[in-house]
């Protein structure tokens, strides 16, 4: 006999593999013939462009480059001073995940970490250049399950359970260009390096549309034809919209930029400047939430009923935070009157605690000072670590949310005084991310089987023993919840191991 039941489908976001993997990527870089002999490495730096990111089926594949800029000494047989190599190392990774499948989503972020020069010869250098890649398949599907069943007498043990599912998926990518002004006393010779960041993130959601911006903050290190070293520092506004049906304000959205394609060098038509053009790509996921009836288990006594259950992840209790927090302390670098061009300032988050209605960050602020040495005719590194712990208010999570952090830096001020001493000034900006794990068991179909013979009884005595419930033994009897209170005058659904209890046959 055909059963009647009432379904509903539920767009969910399962996560089919989580993995973190490192490479190191390497190649050779020759110095070109324009450029004098290499005496000593100085530094290193790099970006990181991602040109393409796929899934296949077993694996998912990551193609990219890192662009590495390479400050040295250099000798020309006349003078000796700083110079610097730009070179490409391109990188193509496939990674094996287990039950990834072609027509699933990734979500992949790439760090660059340490980036290894070794001098092989005056003209040759191998760089190792280390990345590290948090891995994230995605399975977006539409989910059929069973929320009633039509039956005379089934027996239901249901819940109803807010979860957030995927309103959206969406991507763009937008362009900024722009020329750069240097100092009109500069004519420029050659980078020397480049370091890029995005900051002041932020969205807006109207109805069917995402819009995102934020800014690329260049710093761009160069040296001139008379052998000065200077910095110019930029501010790119990017912005993307992403089209996505029945979106508003009030569906929480996960977004990332990420830089796709880089483009730095001297502009050839206008002196004292630099040309850039950088490509970045936008995404978004937007969450809509949805209070669901779930079936977790169910039986009839008159009728014997089979059934089929997925495992189903989810999440609940979306929410996203922002936060801030300053660094204003006095550090000493011991450079004496040697000047300072340049300060990387990077970010790192160890640990996030998440407690109710906050979240406990931590890391380190990672400052590098690019110097100059023996005044001013080499140049020197000095780096300062700064551990910092900030606590952000954040309603309504509780202890079992998971979150992840993005960091910006908002503001930077160095002031840097005679004898080396240096006032630190910092404004860190926090972007949090939360959400609740949760697993559903959703029925997927029921349909009737021959019933086996029935117990020949009128009336069963049962002893409680540890961890009974009413509705397991109503199911193992074939009875009822309601027919075993009755039937001994219980008060409520609560029993205890050793309790007595009377079971009626049921009659229906």
């Amino acid at each position: 006999m055909a059963i009647k039941l009432e379904k509903s489908k539920l767009a969910v976001n399962q996560v089919i593999a989580n993995k973190n993997e490192s490479i190191i990527v390497d190649g050779d870089c020759i110095v070109p013939d324009v450029k004098p002999d290499i005496l000593e490495i100085v530094g290193t730096s790099g970006v990181v462009n991602i040109y393409k990111k796929e899934v296949m089926d077993g694996k998912v594949r990551v193609d990219g480059s890192v662009m590495v800029y390479i400050m040295y000494i250099g000798d020309d047989g006349k003078t000796r001073g700083v110079r610097s190599i730009n070179h490409v190392l391109d990188f193509s990774q496939s990674f094996a995940v287990e039950n990834a499948l072609s027509d699933m989503n990734e979500n992949i972020s790439v760090n660059l970490g340490v980036i290894d020069c070794k001098i092989i010869n005056e003209r040759k250098i191998n760089l190792k250049a280390n990345l590290n890649f948090d891995i994230q398949v995605l399975a977006n599907s539409e989910i059929e399950y069973v929320n009633n069943i039509d039956l005379k007498d089934v027996q239901k043990l249901e819940n109803t359970i807010s979860v957030n599912s995927i309103l959206g998926v969406g991507q763009t990518k937008t362009l900024a260009k722009e020329t750069i002004n240097i100092d009109s006393n500069d004519n420029l010779a050659e980078i020397l390096k480049v370091s890029s960041k995005i900051i002041n993130r932020s969205i807006k959601v109207s109805y069917n549309k995402i819009l995102t911006k934020a800014d690329i903050k260049l710093k761009i290190m160069y040296l001139t034809e008379d052998n000065r070293i200077n910095t110019v520092d930029a501010k790119l506004p990017i912005m993307g919209f992403i089209d996505m049906n029945d979106v508003n304000e009030q569906n929480p959205c996960d977004y990332d930029f990420e830089i796709k394609n880089m483009v730095i060098k001297p502009n050839s038509t206008t002196e004292h400047s630099i040309y850039v053009e950088i490509e970045v790509g936008i995404m978004a996921t937007s969450y809509v939430n949805q209070d669901i009836n779930v079936i977790q288990d169910l039986y009839s006594p008159m009728t014997n009923l089979k059934f089929e259950q997925n495992n189903i992840k989810m999440i609940q209790n979306k929410a996203m935070f922002e936060g801030t927090f300053s660094v204003n302390q006095k550090e000493f670098l011991n450079i004496g009157e040697e000047k300072v061009y340049d300060v990387d300032t990077n970010v790192v988050t160890n640990n996030i605690r998440v407690s109710d209605n906050e979240i406990l960050v931590s890391g380190n602020v990672n400052l590098v000072f690019t110097c100059s040495l023996n005044g001013m005719t080499g140049i020197q590194t000095k780096k300062i670590d700064i551990p910092f712990e900030n606590r952000m208010n954040c309603n309504g999570i509780n202890s079992r949310a998971s979150a992840s952090v993005k960091a910006d830096v908002i503001l930077e001020d160095f002031n840097i005084m005679p004898g080396g001493e240096v006032n630190i000034k910092l404004d860190i900006g926090l972007n949090v991310s939360t959400c609740n794990d949760v697993d559903l068991r959703l029925i997927s179909n029921i349909e009737e089987v021959e019933k086996q013979d029935a117990d020949d009884y009128n009336m069963v005595i049962y002893q409680v023993v540890p961890n009974d419930s009413l509705w397991k033994i109503a199911k193992k009897f074939n009875s009822t919840v309601k027919s075993i209170i009755d039937t001994n005058d219980l008060s409520s659904d609560k029993i205890m191991p050793g309790d007595q209890l009377f079971i009626e046959k049921y009659m229906g």
